[in-house]
């Protein structure tokens, strides 16, 4: 009777390990439309069996335990494969969407607007008198400003946008590092007795985990994986120690999460985010930079940007690109224009205010030593102990001497003023320090009382004291530090000449002006020394051996407020411009500016011609008829200019460049179509090949399910033939 009993557990045993088959293979079979479900498979085992002298009885079966069909190894290849193809569609998209801001068709957009700006030039040129011709060289301006600064605001636009994203994907790493972490700690509950396996919430960790690979790029360390040969030989899982690793930091250590920030990068001009990691005594590193590029936040970041120049402005990526290379468009545009629009002479122009000289009070001057903290506070930089080296010359320009001036900062503004005019006064130079509007200035002054005045200018050679920095007077400083930090468009080593005319456009004289930033004699590589070459009073401009008849004779240039001035020095009704310009002066200057702006998000038509463009000329001289500067900007368009972006400087036409970003956009966007379709085909292999051995095959399911039915069935079998016989038995007994 006992020997039936045990016959009758082993055909329960069936019933039970069939049964417990058919759930799994009814659970792969709901799951097998979900990608992030892996195939599970009951480990089925003997019961141990009876040891009898006659041979071993088997006991019957059971499932020890339920297992994924899990290649950790393949999943890495196509988690792998998955975060590439992402990060090539966001390339794409954004790209593409770029691409549409710039049409490569002649007769729309900025090309269009490019050629109808330099006709309408042409057709005033051959009529400069025509005052309709000149509203519509304004209106056809005015288009052509628009369309760059449409296009420019759509690539900001797009760049905020794309920002707003990193905002987003880096909160949801964040969200899902957490959920890693808390899924690992139930994953240790669940498999604490060494036999259960926590398949449903692996198969959630490998869902963020896949997404947060995506997002970021992150490096997933797995140590202790086993291989289950013996279940499956596809099975490679189940590790012991688990790691998530970004930018050199573990944002999850098995249970631990470790929270990423993001926050507005100081050094943006424009409020962009960096990424940074928080460590665990709280204190912040940037990892922005360490992001790899292939993921989602990586092709963002490669889209917008993360290197920043000193004006806070993105340097780097795609977008960066292409708001450099318009920049350099626009501000060639502005600087060479403008510097052919200041040839167009007159009365007394003005120039844009470059800088903002730093003002300190009189108490500040007069009471309170450089070094002081009321003092400090108002400077540009803290002024330090050192020398000035200050270049006298005569009035013909000609170098004299250098006077070297200790600056001693526990003295006051005041005291040292009193010093440097000293030192002048004991050298014999007719020049004198004052303080006008709270800012240094060297102004003529018979220092020896001969009557005479014996210097032509005094230039700032060398500030070892950075005392001229402090009050940001830039006019003293060498051109080409100018241009780095301070000068909107910048100044090139070349020449001008500046020339006065009469009311009849008859010249009176000319000056050729030398720029050279390269320099040691400040007379040539300083904006200070640029206007004392035009002051420079012993200097016979019409070689004529008359006095009164040179450029200095009836202008004087300055800097008031940051802004250059030519300003008359007699009654007569003269002119002054600019020519042969090829320091582009008058265009980094402003003086009697056609643009405004400085570059493609600011380029404008300068105010008082779109309030009044009958104010247009197109002379040179101020004569009626004269239509030369006109005709320089219709060559204009077909000589060779500099364009300048951080990757150095090209030479083109104006069209000629504009297509040559026309095509750089094209090229990049044809060349990521084409990594999205190699990857769609690489990505379309690996996941046929994961989901082969990991997803759910219905028809290998049908089969198990009949399989297992028809088990269920045969140990159903068996338990009624053991009740029969049992039924017998127990006949015979009564």
């Amino acid at each position: 009777m006992s020997g039936l009993f045990s016959t009758l557990n082993t055909g329960y045993s069936g019933l039970q390990v069939n049964q417990a088959a058919l759930a799994v293979t009814s659970n792969n079979i709901s799951n097998a439309s979900d990608k992030d479900y892996t195939r599970q498979k009951a480990q089925i085992v003997t019961n141990g069996s009876i040891h009898l002298p006659n041979g071993d009885i088997g006991m019957g079966a059971k499932v020890e335990t339920v297992v994924r069909i899990k290649n950790d190894y393949l999943y890495s290849r196509y988690e792998s494969a998955n975060k590439d193809l992402s990060y090539y569609s966001t390339l794409q998209e954004n790209l593409n969407e770029i691409a549409n801001y710039f049409p490569d068709v002649k007769d729309v957009g900025l090309n269009k607007d490019l050629q109808d700006y330099y006709n309408a030039w042409s057709d005033f040129a051959n009529n400069p008198n025509d005052n309709a011709l000149k509203v519509n060289l304004a209106s056809k301006t005015q288009i052509l400003t628009n369309t760059i600064k449409d296009t420019r605001n759509k690539i900001d636009n797009l760049n905020k946008s794309i920002d707003s994203q990193i905002v987003t994907y880096t909160n949801e790493v964040n969200d899902l590092a957490k959920k890693i972490a808390d899924l690992n700690k139930e994953i240790n509950k669940v498999e604490a007795n060494n036999i259960s396996h926590a398949n449903d919430l692996r198969d959630q960790r490998d869902a963020a985990e896949k997404r947060l690979v995506e997002l970021t790029g992150a490096t997933v360390s797995k140590q202790g994986i086993q291989s289950m040969g013996e279940i499956d030989p596809n099975i490679a899982d189940y590790e012991e120690d688990y790691t998530i690793i970004l930018g050199g930091y573990p944002i999850v250590d098995n249970n631990t999460f470790h929270p990423l920030q993001i926050n507005e990068d100081p050094k943006s001009t424009n409020a962009y985010h960096s990424i940074y990691f928080q460590k665990q005594d709280y204190s912040t590193e940037n990892i922005t930079k360490d992001i790899p590029t292939q993921s989602i936040i990586g092709g963002l970041l490669e889209l917008r940007g993360d290197e920043y120049n000193e004006k806070g402005e993105i340097t780097n990526g795609y977008s960066g690109k292409y708001i450099e290379q318009l920049d350099a468009l626009s501000q060639t545009l502005i600087q060479k224009t403008n510097s052919l629009y200041a040839y167009s002479a007159q009365e007394e122009p003005t120039g844009d205010e470059l800088f903002d000289p730093i003002s300190l009070t009189q108490k500040q001057i007069n009471n309170y030593p450089l070094n002081s903290p009321v003092v400090t506070q108002s400077l540009h930089n803290p002024v330090r102990d050192g020398d000035l080296t200050l270049s006298a010359y005569d009035n013909s320009g000609n170098f004299v001497k250098d006077i070297k001036i200790s600056i001693d900062t526990t003295k006051s503004l005041q005291d040292n003023i009193d010093n440097i005019n000293t030192q002048l006064k004991n050298s014999g130079i007719d020049y004198e320090a004052k303080i006008e509007n709270g800012n240094i200035k060297f102004v003529k002054s018979d220092t020896d009382g001969d009557g005479a005045l014996n210097n032509g200018a005094l230039l700032v050679k060398d500030d070892g004291s950075l005392l001229f920095n402090a009050l940001n007077d830039v006019q003293y400083k060498n051109i080409s530090k100018a241009n780095d930090t301070d000068l909107p468009l910048p100044i090139k080593d070349g020449n001008f000449d500046i020339v006065v005319y009469n009311s009849d456009g008859d010249e009176l004289a000319r000056r050729t002006i030398i720029v050279n930033s390269e320099s040691k004699d400040p007379m040539y590589s300083t904006m200070d020394g640029i206007l004392a070459q035009i002051n420079m009073s012993d200097i016979d401009d019409n070689d004529d051996n008359d006095s009164t008849n040179d450029v200095d004779d009836f202008y004087t240039a300055e800097f008031t407020n940051g802004a250059l001035s030519l300003n008359k020095k007699t009654d007569e009704t003269t002119y002054i411009g600019f020519d042969n310009d090829t320091a582009n002066f008058g265009g980094a200057t402003g003086i009697n500016k056609f643009f405004s702006g400085t570059d493609s998000s600011n380029i404008q038509l300068d105010q008082r011609f779109i309030d009044d463009p009958s104010k247009i000329e197109a002379y040179k001289a101020p004569s009626a008829g004269n239509n030369d500067v006109a005709n320089d900007m219709v060559q204009m368009q077909y000589d060779q200019l500099d364009f300048t972006t951080s990757k150095g400087t090209t030479q083109n036409t104006i069209s000629g460049y504009y297509r040559y970003i026309v095509s750089d956009v094209a090229n990049d966007s044809e060349t990521i179509n084409n990594s999205v379709d190699n990857q769609k085909a690489l990505f379309n292999t690996i996941e046929q090949q994961y989901q082969s051995e990991s997803g759910v095959n219905l028809d290998e399911e049908m089969t198990n399910l009949m399989k297992y039915q028809n088990g269920y069935q045969a140990a159903a079998k068996v338990i009624t033939t053991i009740s029969t016989m049992m039924d017998a038995l127990m006949g015979i007994k009564t």
